[in-house]
């Protein structure tokens, strides 16, 4: 939903759907991506459909990152890459959405999956992204994420038994 500055509202867009392109399944996230400074737009997570949809600032679907087995939460972009818990994961022979699993994803600039910390090495094959898992059981349901100054990331996670989120070392 689109509001102006005095609260009034404009317009809405998106909506539940698997089918439709330009709508959702399970909107968790939208930022504002100004890695193009001259054309921003939103960046939103669709979850069930492994997905981040792109939209122009007035609603009009652009594209979308598909990113197999990748349950992702909200997008937070840092410089020329975006970074993500991934809240639900896979394991290998039980592709369903699984709790108690998860990792982070790093994409580029170029939206292609560089780094998978708790998962899977992303692996390409005639461009297209193949699934990603759960690697190692570090994390339980990564809900969120941030970046510091110095790079290092701080993972939140849900449903994990009250932990402090992880910090993770730039190295």
């Amino acid at each position: 939903m689109q509001y102006d500055a005095n609260g009034k509202f404009i317009r809405k867009f998106g909506g539940d759907s698997f089918l439709q392109e330009d709508k959702f399944k399970q909107a968790h996230g939208v930022t504002l991506d100004t890695r193009n400074p001259g054309n921003p737009t939103l960046l939103c997570t669709a979850r069930i459909k492994n997905a981040f949809k792109r939209f122009t600032l007035d609603g009009q679907y652009l594209e979308t990152f598909y990113l197999p087995g990748a349950f992702v939460s909200r997008p937070v972009i840092d410089g020329e890459n975006v970074y993500s818990g991934v809240c639900f994961g896979m394991e290998k022979g039980n592709y369903n959405m699984q709790l108690n699993r998860g990792f982070v994803t790093i994409l580029d600039k170029d939206n292609r999956v560089v780094s998978n910390p708790g998962g899977t090495k992303p692996r390409y094959k005639n461009g297209h992204l193949k699934l990603m898992l759960q690697d190692q059981p570090v994390f339980k349901n990564c809900h969120d994420v941030c970046v510091d100054g110095d790079k290092n990331l701080y993972v939140c996670q849900w449903n994990a038994g009250g932990v402090y989120p992880y910090k993770l070392h730039r190295v």
